[in-house]
């Protein structure tokens, strides 16, 4: 045995010791016949047995937090690896990618392309980075293959040789000599408002390039921006399955324009509103007063919404994307005349991309999603199993 399983052994009799000792000490003596029940294996309605005797355990969150000190103290880098949380260096939480052949992304990419291409519609794919460049950093400081650049590698390179239109913004975040880990939350998987925005002006300048546009870029100069920062004010979603006391908590930044925006804004019932760009953002999300385990992400403080931009005359977009376009579809639809979001995983079975898009007449799609997204078609289980799937 290693000895990291000795430590974690170690660790969990310790936490067990911690639990009897409460577990005498409070009231949960009113439990014994719901838990002898439960060894027992008979029956005892639907909801799980540790989640209701945990969520009526008091002092449950002090528990947890004295849990991560302890796991801290002991500089346990690995010890949630069974829910592919590791922490690397700077409590810096990455996780890792299996291996994927890329074929169904590849066949679906290609047939989606030509199906746009004999419409007059436009398309970008934009690959979108994970929390490192390299994935030998997970074998080297926790003995784990990840093959998430390889994947977004081997489907890039298939998409080019095809010459369909993409973005590899890996290769900008190389070109401009950033560090990947300035991009991320240290304690969620997603990326930060100011990595949207710099991501933002990438892609804007990409569909000038590639696709004919003429966005204007001096709309991304931070400076005509208001820059609002706060502290030590949230737990991302990874952080909040091990602890702010063994991670600590993350910075946010707000970001949105200092000048005039005029908007049309759209709802899913069809109910049209006027606003600024200010209705892309929900304030009320910035809570650093509320319990961090109980306050909703603020990385969703940032919307995204079906719009028309009355200060540009030109463009219909539509985003194919995921959550990290909460902080990129607001800044980008300062450069077009109209945009729209979809995420296929929230989509219904009768939804029908091809015939959205035909109905809404978009002239570019662009295809902006993570690179764990790659290789989810191989996982029936994954809640992102339908991010490709572009033929319906």
């Amino acid at each position: 045995m290693d000895n990291s399983c000795k430590i974690k052994k170690m660790v969990a009799v310790l936490f067990v010791i911690m639990l009897f000792v409460m577990f005498i000490s409070i009231d949960c003596f009113s439990q014994l016949n719901t838990l002898s029940a439960y060894l027992a294996q008979k029956s005892i309605g639907q909801e799980n047995i540790e989640t209701q005797f945990t969520n009526q355990m008091l002092y449950k969150t002090k528990f947890f937090n004295l849990h991560g000190l302890v796991v801290k103290a002991l500089d346990m880098k690995g010890f949630y690896s069974n829910s592919d949380i590791f922490v690397s260096e700077g409590n810096y939480i990455i996780s890792s990618d299996p291996q994927a052949d890329t074929d169904y992304e590849f066949e679906q990419i290609t047939s989606f392309y030509e199906f746009l291409k004999e419409n007059g519609i436009q398309l970008l794919y934009v690959n979108q980075p994970v929390k490192y460049m390299d994935d030998s950093i997970m074998l080297d400081e926790f003995g784990v293959k990840s093959y998430s650049n390889q994947n977004a590698d081997l489907l890039l390179k298939r998409i080019e040789e095809a010459g369909i239109p993409y973005l590899d913004l890996r290769e900008k975040i190389k070109e401009d000599n950033i560090d990947i880990r300035d991009l991320f939350y240290r304690t969620d998987h997603h990326w930060t408002t100011k990595a949207g925005f710099w991501a933002t002006r990438q892609i804007a300048r990409s569909m000038n390039d590639q696709l004919g546009y003429d966005i204007d870029l001096e709309l991304y100069d931070i400076s005509r921006y208001e820059v609002k920062e706060w502290k030590n004010c949230w737990l991302g979603e990874q952080g909040k399955k091990i602890s702010k006391t063994y991670i600590g908590l993350d910075d946010y930044t707000e970001i949105k324009p200092a000048f005039k925006t005029n908007y049309t804004f759209t709802d899913s019932e069809g109910r049209k509103t006027d606003g600024s760009f200010d209705a892309f953002i929900d304030e009320s999300s910035y809570s650093p007063e509320t319990d961090v385990y109980q306050s909703d992400s603020w990385h969703y403080s940032y919307l995204t919404k079906k719009c028309v931009n009355h200060d540009v005359k030109n463009g219909k977009v539509l985003m194919l994307a995921d959550s990290y376009s909460k902080v990129t579809e607001p800044f980008l639809s300062l450069g077009v005349n109209e945009i729209d979001n979809i995420v296929l995983r929230d989509q219904s079975s009768w939804f029908r991309i091809r015939q959205y898009i035909l109905d809404n007449q978009y002239d570019t799609v662009l295809i902006c999603y993570a690179q764990f997204m790659i290789g989810a078609h191989n996982r029936p289980d994954s809640a992102n199993y339908r991010m490709f799937s572009f033929g319906e």
